[in-house]
């Protein structure tokens, strides 16, 4: 009787969980880093579902992995709190607003997609302002000492100031900057450790090796189809599957990749089409890799509406397939070696510089927020349109978004609805 009571328990325990998750879902604008503070929001100082240093810790582990950090972040989160099953679950449901929304854009794009971008206009300086606030309680919380501070600058100096210059003058492959920037952290911290490490006795660990043949397989095989198939179903999820299991850096990162893919190698739809689907995915809660559901849906545009949810589904569970099967191998893994001196030495330095990553996302976010720029995407100063470079009213709403955040105590999905509120009356 005890153990029937006990399994009733976890179940609404879970239940809850998942229902956290949905509600983040629905206001989970912008990108990542936007996520990463709503976790800290909701799931660490509302519901104390975990600690932190624990969020950041999956955090960086997931930075360092290929796919959608900020849901392989959620799965992690999931997977700590109720094993495959519950990390499963809680990928279906953080995806599923934006696949239902962005397929539905897809299928009926030309009658609302105009204005439904004006009515949102306002939300992204909104989504700047939590994560602004959610990297300084971070590091209010997370960085211990001296060495962790001056990680976290250093990290924040290098992807703030260094991104757009490496990336437009010398052609460098920012990306790669995020796993580079936690390495060197960790490395730095572990031979500058000043700390005692409790004496380590050695964990044999069950490798889970069905989910990373799983990953491996299903790439080849996608692959193989993929080369020798004319299905547009099969292609679409082999492009996605592709996408899912090379891209690092986030969901911004994909956006160029499909470019090429859908638009110039395929011919699946227009450059203007294309962007339709970027605008939209930043207007639609939910991760940014949902913008495959948009694009499975419009690559099979023309043949049926039942052709196009199918386009949108495979395409969908393409881009989010790999980085589950990572989060499956890696994960129980990661909790059996991470009380390992190597790693006891040089998480607090990854856990800093993720801090730091937090903020210098905050920066970027802001730049195209608070100023006007004569060329869209080059934030050199020199690239600032004279005319009006403030745009006083983004900047306000940035400002009053963080103080009402460490101020008050309002829920934030209230937040995103004032200002689709706003967005629509003025």
């Amino acid at each position: 009787m005890a153990n029937k009571s006990t399994n009733s328990v976890k179940k609404i325990k879970r239940l809850i969980f998942l229902k956290d998750v949905f509600i983040i879902a629905l206001s989970a604008y912008g990108g990542p880093n936007m996520h990463l503070a709503l976790y800290q929001k909701r799931l660490v100082e509302e519901k104390g579902y975990l600690s932190s240093d624990e969020l950041m810790e999956y955090f960086s582990l997931c930075q360092m992995l290929p796919g959608p950090s900020s849901t392989q972040t959620l799965m992690s989160i999931g997977y700590q709190f109720g094993g495959r099953l519950l990390a499963f679950l809680t990928l279906l449901v953080w995806v599923l607003p934006a696949f239902i929304l962005l397929t539905i854009c897809a299928i009926f794009i030309g009658v609302f997609q105009e204005k439904a971008l004006d009515y949102l206009r306002f939300v992204q300086p909104v989504a700047v302002g939590f994560v602004i606030v959610a990297g300084i309680k971070m590091i209010k919380k997370s960085v211990k000492n001296r060495q962790g501070y001056w990680l976290a600058t250093m990290a924040f100096m290098v992807m703030a100031f260094l991104r757009h210059p490496l990336d437009t003058l010398l052609n460098v492959n920012t990306p790669w900057m995020f796993p580079i920037v936690l390495i060197l952290a960790g490395l730095f911290s572990f031979f500058d450790f000043k700390g005692q490490v409790q004496k380590y006795e050695p964990i044999k660990i069950k490798f889970p090796w069905r989910s990373l043949v799983s990953f491996i397989v299903i790439f080849l095989a996608a692959g193989v189809l993929g080369k020798v198939s004319s299905n547009h179903l099969v292609i679409l999820f082999e492009n996605c599957y592709r996408f899912g299991t090379l891209v690092f850096g986030g969901g911004n990162v994909l956006i160029p990749m499909m470019l090429e893919q859908f638009v110039m190698h395929s011919g699946y739809m227009t450059t203007e089409e294309f962007l339709n689907g970027v605008g939209l995915v930043q207007a639609i809660p939910g991760p940014i890799f949902t913008v495959a559901s948009f694009t499975g849906a419009t690559a099979m545009n023309g043949l049926g509406v039942l052709n196009q949810i199918a386009g949108s589904f495979v395409s969908t569970l393409g881009i989010f397939l790999p980085g589950a099967l990572l989060i499956f191998f890696v994960f129980p893994i990661w909790k059996s070696i991470k009380k390992h001196p190597i790693v006891v030495k040089a998480l607090p330095g990854v856990i800093a510089a993720s801090c730091g990553l937090v903020l210098a996302a905050a920066y970027l976010m802001f730049l195209p927020v608070g100023f006007n720029w004569v060329e869209d995407g080059s934030f050199f100063y020199t690239n600032l349109d004279l005319d009006g470079a403030f745009n006083g009213v983004q900047i306000s709403i940035v400002i009053l978004s963080s103080i009402l955040l460490f101020k008050t105590n309002i829920k934030s999905p209230w937040y995103i609805v004032i200002a689709i509120l706003f967005g629509v009356l003025v």
